[in-house]
């Protein structure tokens, strides 16, 4: 067995030589397969581990028990049984390939180990093939026919790698392009070489096609023309001036817009060259098929392109090849093909050309080929307008949005409404906002702006949009309070023309202006529940914190206004006022439950307030005292306000009215000394009162008690002892004091005291003197 490449060894067909060119289709995504695996190449999807690969005469695995063993489709199959998971997909194409070509394998390994090799900086070193998986045997004959092939540069392999993709799918301009960036006579692969020359011969007779219908145009003869075109478009499917063709002459004639079936034309590459014509029958039922129309829907940024009515069942089979023809003035048109399908049945032009005039045609297939002249639609002027354009509106204002093409270069914005167009709007990127409109209805349009290929600038269709302005309410502008006892009265200013209500929110309340709408989702609050009071005053219950909203109402739309605090807190029990003398009053009072601090409020002499604020620390530790006149007063308790800023709203009742300080002052003035012995004692009574003296004044009585022992002790009570005295209350006149001797007939040591008797007695506070001045020794 040769050790050198060039013998007549292996399979059929086997290689004489280094291929130059995989020339297989599909090779493209063959090897995004592979590199995704992280392979070198396919030879290490090939062998297992610990074993090598011989490329000389075909494809094997040696090493192991089993010396050497051809890989083929039974070999791949196996691999991929047992392998399976990522490696399925790249060893069911490999086995494809090998069924289709039993030399197509070995050709995909070299083209892959040259190229590895040619690019490795010791690639002439045997040790390098065998670094890569080839059998030391075989490792010095690839690296010196490698060394010396042909080397290509990047284009040229792209060229060689796509060629096998463009001759499969009948793109024979294609294939010739690529085939035109190659070495002439295939540099050295002999099946290279002739598929170089297929594809020169049928590149030539698509040209002798193409030129043969010019000729029958030239003549007026239309279907000899149109049979050509057709020729020529089987010949090379990527022809542009075969496809352009088809599409003029057809639209030219007036064809019927179906497939019908084979041309005219001979040649000799399948059945798609025949050259029969239709029989009598056939005709027949052609004419009587329904004309075939091509829509085109625009949708968004997209085309979609569908035949009506849908071909019948044998047409459908084969399918359809559909092309975008883009004009562009002064140019060449433009052919896309569209390949994405429709839902709903069709084509979808994924992205057309924006601000273009662009035609779709539709031509039938046969075995891949092009079987017919075209179905050809309108002109359709590229230009989607926005879409999802919507809008809301308020009190004298619409707002709308709306979503913009990406190719757009703009929008221009129309507002038209009862008085004609509407100037002064806010119009940004997808939303346009318009304020100080009146009520009525309106129609908002936007059109797109769109470049054309010659530079102008084109608009689209226009969307529109209606929008209707309704009466709304004035908002209330301002929200004042004005507390009294146990009530708050409200005013406020705007919301002329609506029925403000006074409400609660159960959350946080709208900010001042929001404009609201009847909605059973969020339903408006109902008006307070509080009580009416005199005058119209709410009276909210005590111990309670609202937070009270003006919202002015008007149908079924409302604006909410501004708002307030009102806090009422909790009334105060048990509370008690007494005068301690001083200019004082102890204020004593159950301290309410939950309350940090409690307020005291005086009020004396109708303007004089005076309010003391006592923690219940305080409270229990030292009391609560308030410094007061000698006037009438009264004191209102209530737990401080525990919100900052709220109205506070005392609740109703709680005040102790204290009465003006009516006091009775006695003094035991003693006698005059005369000689060796004083004269009789004095009792001196002042009445003091700051106003008017009442009428049921009480009288004023002196008591005495005399001791058994050194220390006489005090009458406890208006009977404990004998009354020496009595003063009514009708003789004790402010600033004249009464003064009566007092009684000699009882025998030292005793002790005296006064007290108050009658029915206004707890009105008038006793103003008594030191006890030590009332014992008589």
């Amino acid at each position: 067995m040769g050790l050198e490449f060039g013998h007549n060894l292996g399979l059929r067909r086997a290689l004489r030589g280094l291929p130059l060119s995989p020339l297989v289709p599909g090779y493209r995504r063959l090897v995004a397969r592979q590199r995704a695996l992280g392979l070198r190449h396919i030879g290490d999807a090939l062998v297992e581990r610990g074993r090598v690969l011989g490329v000389l005469d075909g494809v094997f695995e040696e090493g192991g028990a089993r010396r050497r063993r051809h890989i083929g489709a039974d070999r791949l199959r196996q691999l991929g049984a047992a392998r399976g998971g990522a490696y399925g997909p790249l060893l069911a194409q490999l086995e494809a390939v090998q069924l289709r070509d039993p030399a197509a394998l070995r050709r995909i390994l070299l083209y892959q180990l040259v190229e590895l090799l040619q690019a490795h900086p010791q690639g002439s070193d045997p040790a390098t093939a065998v670094a890569l998986g080839v059998c030391p045997q075989e490792a010095g004959p690839l690296v010196r026919v490698a060394a010396a092939h042909l080397r290509l540069d990047g284009e040229q392999r792209r060229a060689v790698e796509e060629l096998a993709d463009a001759w499969a799918d009948g793109r024979v301009r294609r294939a010739a392009g690529l085939a035109a960036l190659l070495p002439a006579g295939g540099g050295g692969d002999a099946l290279l070489r002739r598929r170089l020359a297929e594809i020169a011969e049928r590149a030539k007779e698509a040209d002798d096609a193409l030129d043969a219908a010019r000729e029958a145009e030239k003549a007026g003869d239309a279907r000899a023309a149109e049979d050509c075109m057709l020729r020529a478009a089987r010949l090379a499917s990527d022809c542009p001036r075969a496809l352009l063709g088809l599409v003029r002459l057809h639209r030219a004639g007036g064809g019927a817009g179906v497939g019908a079936g084979p041309a005219a034309g001979g040649g000799k590459h399948g059945p798609a060259a025949g050259g029969e014509r239709p029989d009598s029958a056939a005709v027949s039922a052609e004419a009587a098929r329904p004309r075939a129309v091509l829509t085109v829907l625009p949708a968004r940024e997209t085309v979609t392109v569908a035949l009506s009515p849908a071909p019948p069942a044998s047409e459908a089979a084969n399918g359809r090849r559909v092309l975008r023809l883009a004009r562009v003035p002064g140019g060449p048109t433009g052919i896309t093909e569209i390949t994405d399908p429709s839902p709903s049945g069709g084509w979808v032009d994924p992205s057309p050309p924006f601000g273009q005039e662009v035609r779709y045609a539709a031509l039938p297939l046969r075995d891949g080929r092009i079987d017919g002249p075209p179905v050809v639609s309108d002109v359709l002027l590229v230009a989607p307008d926005v879409w999802g354009l919507r809008s809301t509106t308020g009190r004298g204002r619409i707002e709308a949005t709306w979503t913009e093409p990406s190719g757009a270069l703009g929008v221009r914005v129309q507002l038209v409404g009862p008085g004609g167009p509407v100037d002064g709007a806010d119009v940004r990127t997808g939303a346009l906002t318009a304020t100080g409109l009146g009520v009525g209805s309106y129609v908002l349009r936007v059109h797109c702006r769109y470049r054309s290929p010659d530079g102008a600038v084109i608009e689209s269709a226009g969307a529109e949009h209606p929008a209707s302005v309704d009466p709304w309410p004035t908002p209330v502008d301002r929200l004042d309070a004005t507390a009294a006892r146990g009530s708050v009265r409200f005013s406020w200013s705007g919301g002329d023309d609506a029925d403000v209500r006074l409400v609660a929110w159960p959350t946080g309340p709208p900010e001042p202006g929001a404009e609201l709408t009847d909605d059973p989702a969020r339903p408006w609050p109902a008006p307070l529940p509080w009580e009416t009071g005199e005058g119209g005053a709410l009276v909210p219950p005590p111990g309670s914190v609202t937070r009270v909203s003006a919202l002015a109402v008007l149908g079924p739309r409302a604006v909410a206004g501004p708002g307030l605090v009102v806090e009422c807190p909790p009334a105060v029990a048990g509370a008690r006022v007494e005068r301690v003398g001083g200019g004082r009053a102890r204020v004593t009072f159950d301290w309410p439950a939950e309350a940090g601090e409690v307020a005291a409020t005086v009020e004396q002499d109708g303007a004089s307030t005076v309010r003391r604020v006592v923690a219940r620390s305080t409270y229990v530790r030292e009391g609560l005292y308030v410094d007061v006149a000698p006037s009438a007063f009264s004191v209102t308790l209530s737990a401080a306000p525990r919100t900052p800023d709220a109205v506070v709203v005392p609740p109703p009742g709680g005040a102790v009215r204290v009465p003006e300080d009516i006091a009775v002052s006695y003094r035991i003035v003693p006698g005059a000394r005369r000689a060796l012995r004083r004269g009789p004692s004095l009792l001196r009574v002042t009445l003091s009162c700051p106003g008017e003296v009442p009428d049921d004044l009480p009288e004023f009585v002196l008591v005495a008690r005399s001791g058994n022992g050194r220390d006489p002790v005090r009458p406890r009570t208006p009977t404990d002892g004998t009354t020496l005295l009595r003063v009514g209350g009708a003789t004790l006149t402010p600033g004249s004091p009464v003064e009566l001797p007092v009684p000699s007939g009882l025998r030292p040591p005793y002790a005296l005291r006064g007290f108050l008797l009658g029915e206004g007695a707890a009105d008038v506070r006793l103003d008594e003197p030191s006890p030590t001045t009332l014992v008589v020794r």
